[in-house]
């Protein structure tokens, strides 16, 4: 008989399995949740185009009268996060209680600024002073002090600078998806600071102000990541910024009988050409873009972008190429000096009778801080990782210090440059200051320091204090200590350049 057949499943073949209907609305709900939650996290990674209409009919905005067309004022403040924003609330503050006597009787120091330059975390403070500060009708000095509204508003102002931006934004970053996006900290970053205190003020806003005579004109420094060129979010038209630096150079040489063959002129416009293309800003005018409602919080996050922790900001123009991306203003010029310098020299051709006066408020971080620190460590690495914008401080350094020959070089020749006598810059830096000891500490930092603390003690924890956008009460309140001490050791001399001829 032959033998019963018996069916083997192959080792290949799968057993077949009964669905479990009771788990399918179950699976099904999570592959959703899952599908969503992956959809919104590529979201996050997605780009974030700040796209801007076309410029139509130029310039985007109109002209503004100067209030004193032959005395040219303005301040310069410079990048390092809330370190630098605090400090130029404490120096703003401590100007506006300077008085000055002039034709039109006393105002303060601070009245008499017309343009703020900044960069970064300057930008944060300048936008906030352009934002908030109250009329112009309203005068800031009564009875010798601060009048009242000036008095709550200078308390407000320095309150803000010291609060903490970078949780609520990172809490932004995990709520809405955004968490591996450095464009969208940047974005997070803006809506913080409309949230709190600009309310989504516009270009146009700003303007508005401006018009009224309420705020000096304002200009918050980028850096365009495309050319290298400076970016300037301002309301002032392009024209303002046309300094012809190549042709006046070459005619002050010509004129002192420099012996230059046709061959080295030659060579020497076409070098100066290509400097003079790189050192003048770019603006929205120029690229034919119109930012009449575009945030100003997101000038001041673009100003102040350092990837790859945050931005940079992406832009464009009726939504087509080419894209603009801005970043940090303080790569090679952490002060803000260059557009404010330039702009100034436009303004005050050779011969004209015009002075002008530039204060600088430096709070960046001292390049030479971690030298010594730098020196122990064996490791080469670990010199990024414990300062990653180390590389980006070598070129500023470097950059700062041609600048500074060439400027002295210019002004002590008589060639392009204004007399020592008609324009002056004053640098009100944060490190330049003497303490004296534990009694000199703002009440903050008794708690955190011995009674037998000396002044270098002090003047060590200040220059090492960190560009974050987050700062200890201790660290804000030396800050705003300083800003009042560095004001008072320039006094003179501000108020004596001030008064001079009236």
């Amino acid at each position: 008989m032959a033998p019963a057949f018996r069916w083997r499943r192959p080792p290949f073949a799968r057993p077949v399995v009964e669905p479990d209907v009771t788990r399918a609305p179950t699976l099904r709900r999570h592959r959703i949740v899952g599908s969503a939650l992956y959809a919104l996290l590529l979201a996050g990674c997605f780009a974030k185009v700040e796209n801007l209409p076309a410029l139509t009919s130029p310039p985007v905005f109109g002209p503004v009268a100067e209030a004193s067309p032959d005395l040219l004022v303005g301040l310069a403040i410079s990048g390092g996060g809330s370190r630098a924003a605090t400090f130029a609330a404490g120096v703003l503050e401590a100007l506006a209680r300077v008085p000055v006597n002039d034709a039109t009787g006393q105002r303060s120091v601070l009245e008499r600024v017309q343009y703020i330059s900044s960069v970064s975390g300057g930008s944060l403070a300048t936008a906030y002073y352009a934002a908030r500060k109250p009329p112009g009708a309203d005068p800031m000095l009564a009875a010798g002090a601060l009048s009242p509204a000036y008095a709550e508003f200078f308390k407000d102002y320095k309150a803000a600078m010291q609060e903490d931006f970078e949780r609520p934004a990172a809490l932004r970053q995990l709520i809405f998806f955004r968490a591996f996006n450095p464009t969208k900290l940047a974005y997070s970053l803006s809506e913080v600071w409309d949230g709190r205190f600009f309310h989504e003020m516009t270009f146009a806003d700003l303007y508005a102000r401006e018009q009224k005579g309420d705020i000096p004109r304002i200009i918050l420094n980028g850096t365009s990541y495309n050319s290298g060129r400076r970016f300037a979010f301002t309301t002032l038209p392009a024209a303002d910024f046309d300094y012809d630096f190549v042709d006046l150079l070459l005619n002050d040489l010509m004129r002192r009988g420099q012996q230059v063959s046709q061959e080295g002129t030659a060579i020497i416009r076409q070098n100066l050409t290509a400097a003079k293309t790189q050192f003048l800003p770019l603006t929205f005018e120029r690229i034919g873009a119109d930012h009449h409602a575009l945030r100003l919080s997101l000038g001041v996050a673009s100003s102040a972008s350092f990837p790859p922790a945050v931005g940079p900001v992406t832009y464009s123009t009726a939504g087509r190429p080419p894209y603009l991306h801005v970043g940090d203003g303080g790569l090679f010029d952490n002060l803000g000096t260059e557009s404010l310098t330039t702009l100034f020299l436009k303004k005050m051709p050779r011969g004209s009778p015009k002075r002008a006066l530039i204060i600088v408020v430096d709070a960046a971080f001292p390049f030479s801080v971690l030298e010594s620190v730098l020196n122990d460590k064996p490791k080469g690495f670990k010199v990024f990782t414990d300062d990653p914008s180390r590389i980006v401080g070598i070129m500023e350094e470097r950059a700062n210090a041609y600048q500074i020959m060439l400027w002295d070089a210019l002004r002590t020749q008589d060639i392009v440059l204004p007399a020592f006598a008609n324009l002056r810059v004053e640098v009100l830096r944060h490190t330049d200051l003497d303490w004296s000891g534990y009694s000199d500490l703002p009440r903050e930092c008794r708690a955190e320091f011995p009674q037998d603390t000396d002044g270098d003690t002090i003047k060590k924890e200040v220059a090492q204090i960190p560009t974050l956008f987050r700062i200890t009460k201790c660290h804000g309140a030396l800050m705003i200590q300083a800003g009042q001490k560095v004001v008072e050791k320039h006094r003179a001399r501000i108020v004596e350049f001030l008064q001079r001829g009236r």
